[in-house]
């Protein structure tokens, strides 16, 4: 195996009204993103067209 370093900073946006912010935080960064959830939870709570 090949010796390398796995650097993974974390950025935890967290409370009410936090899901708005996400996009900004995405834009900072990047222009895609891998989106894990659970079951249901994101199509629920209808975060996934907020994003």
């Amino acid at each position: 195996m090949k010796n390398f370093i796995y650097d993974v900073p974390t950025r935890v946006l967290f409370g009410d009204g936090q899901v708005s912010n996400v996009g900004k935080e995405v834009k900072k960064h990047a222009s895609k993103i891998l989106l894990l959830y659970g079951k249901n939870s994101i199509k629920k709570m209808d975060y996934m067209m907020r994003l």
